[in-house]
């Protein structure tokens, strides 16, 4: 019952594999992943190696195994260091995720060996951390937004969550400390810094390349006058309103809270119309990372394509 029950599954993973591979979508993922990791590799031999400097999560367990062996390649440390993570975690993901994962790794590797040699004539240490946790960073962040992978940790750390209930985030934050304390054994504390400076940039370049820097916001209004509030919004701004149903903390009446996404070059002329209708209303103005509907950006332009129905 159990092998038939997984057989079923990857048949059924293995269609959903081809239906993905018909799209142009898959293939931008690819085109991203190729640029994505070869700014990596660039990063790893062009300044961290010629500084003995670390990179954080797996990249930066194989350089710490470079620089004990000082063989092989870091592209092959790198496959050969995957190897182990794909056999734990294969039962974690689908099929999908773990070909792509695959081929991120294969182009890693790749490109690893392909670049070695090459450096960026950046002498001062902290210039050049900079530099390549901004290069590290936005490549990485470029193949994740568009649903790339290149292995590591994340499969070690998703198997870790389900089966040991750790954190991702502790398992990332542990394998840097590893990083950070082999720095300083190996090297000296000057290394450790610069490395930690190169971790910080990857992470914060990482993430705004990854999320964007939207410039939506999400508000949250509640008024005495929800109705008149939404109408305004929608004539003067053009923006969707949503009403949403609350209970006052105090008071304890029902209210009406109405949501919107604007534009952040918006948002003064929004509070011009809160002041027009109810100077005493609350506005609550949050950060967006990623808007997809009407009046933004469609699910078309993110790549998707609409599901075939036969007529009828």
């Amino acid at each position: 019952m159990f092998n038939r029950r997984l057989l079923v599954q990857l048949r059924w993973e293995f269609r959903e594999l081809l239906d993905a591979m018909a799209t142009w979508r898959f293939y931008r993922t690819l085109a991203m992943m190729v640029v994505g990791v070869a700014m990596g590799a660039v990063a790893m031999n062009a300044v961290l190696i010629p500084r003995s400097l670390f990179a954080p999560g797996s990249s930066g367990i194989t350089l710490l195994l470079y620089y004990l062996a000082e063989w092989p390649s870091l592209g092959v440390i790198y496959f050969l260091l995957n190897i182990p993570l794909f056999v734990i975690g294969w039962r974690e993901y689908a099929l999908k995720y773990l070909v792509i994962s695959l081929i991120g790794v294969l182009l890693y590797s790749a490109l690893l060996i392909a670049t070695e040699g090459i450096a960026i004539p950046a002498y001062d240490p902290l210039m050049a951390a900079i530099i390549g946790g901004v290069l590290m960073g936005a490549g990485s962040g470029l193949y994740l937004r568009f649903g790339g992978s290149a292995g590591g940790l994340d499969i070690l750390a998703t198997y870790l969550r389900k089966r040991l209930a750790i954190p991702i985030g502790s398992t990332f934050n542990l394998v840097n400390a590893v990083n950070l304390v082999g720095a300083v054994v190996l090297f000296d504390l000057h290394v450790a810094f610069y490395s930690a400076v190169f971790m910080f940039v990857n992470s914060w370049t990482l993430e705004k390349v990854q999320v964007g820097f939207s410039q939506h916001r999400a508000v949250f209004i509640i008024s005495k006058e929800p109705q008149a509030m939404a109408e305004r919004i929608r004539n003067r701004l053009n923006r969707g309103v949503t009403l949403l149903q609350a209970i006052g903390g105090y008071s304890g009446e029902p209210v009406q809270v109405v949501y919107s996404i604007i534009n952040m070059y918006e948002l003064g002329r929004l509070k011009d119309i809160l002041y027009e209708v109810d100077s005493n209303a609350y506005l609550m103005v949050t950060q967006t990372s990623e808007v997809i509907g009407q009046r933004f950006r469609t699910w078309e332009q993110e790549g998707y394509r609409r599901p075939f129905v036969p007529p009828a």
